[in-house]
């Protein structure tokens, strides 16, 4: 694949993240050593940060491509993660809210976290899912049922215009074979019998002086001279026409 059209295949994703105010009570080692059980995670240290990296897809040259990446420093705990435009950014909200509650869980013995900011995003990202909630249930429902009843009338007319089509088809071979058998027979009936021809050829020298020319009486008998010369040596043969 050449080198253009693989970067435009690759989806840019956005970043978004949030910082909350955290005491940390442990050393960087203990941390690591709490999370270490979670293979999955990528987890190392840089000037006193514990820098906890979740790798969840990587594009086709092989970077990451969905991910999140947890700052656990000494008095703040700072997330980051990635999503994609063509995706929703709530739902992808509600995946990363949980796997980061999920991490705390574990830290509770290390860090000293102020729940208020905690639950403040938490309270901030329920809010921007409200628009999957607020529909009353009739209404979507209804929505739902329109979309039901369309995508089957789709179906049915697909089936109807399979049926149809086979139809057209089936009568498309019948015609096919009438019209052959229309031709074979036109055929059969432009071919003259040798005694039909005979008595045409009998009737050319008649009318010509008992001369012929073959090439002007197979324009006008639509005959082929061979067939011509086929049938004026059986006469000879025969002795219905003598040779001057």
């Amino acid at each position: 694949m050449p080198e253009e059209e693989k970067k435009k295949e690759i989806e840019i994703p956005l970043v978004e993240g949030f910082r909350i105010d955290a005491k940390r009570l442990k050393e960087p080692a203990e941390i690591i050593k709490k999370l270490s059980s979670l293979s999955y995670l990528e987890i190392v240290e840089s000037k006193n940060v514990v820098v906890v990296i979740n790798v969840e897809r990587r594009d086709i040259e092989k970077k990451p491509h969905l991910f999140s990446i947890t700052y656990l420093a000494p008095d703040y705990i700072e997330f980051v993660y990635s999503y994609l435009p063509t995706t929703s950014p709530k739902l992808r909200r509600l995946e990363v809210i949980r796997f980061f509650i999920n991490l705390l869980s574990l830290l509770e013995e290390v860090y000293f976290i102020k729940h208020t900011q905690l639950y403040q995003i938490i309270d901030s990202f329920i809010a921007k899912l409200t628009e999957y909630t607020s529909s009353k249930y009739d209404e979507l429902f209804s929505r739902y049922d329109a979309v039901k009843e369309e995508n089957e009338r789709i179906k049915r007319a697909i089936s109807e215009l399979k049926d149809a089509n086979e139809k057209f088809r089936k009568a498309i071979i019948e015609k096919e074979e009438k019209i052959n058998q229309l031709l074979l027979r036109i055929k059969e009936l432009e071919v003259y019998s040798d005694e039909i021809l005979m008595m045409k050829i009998q009737d050319w020298l008649i009318e010509h002086g008992y001369e012929i020319n073959i090439s002007d009486f197979c324009k006008v008998n639509k005959v082929p001279p061979e067939r011509v010369e086929q049938v004026l040596n059986k006469m000879v043969k025969e002795g219905y026409l003598t040779m001057r």
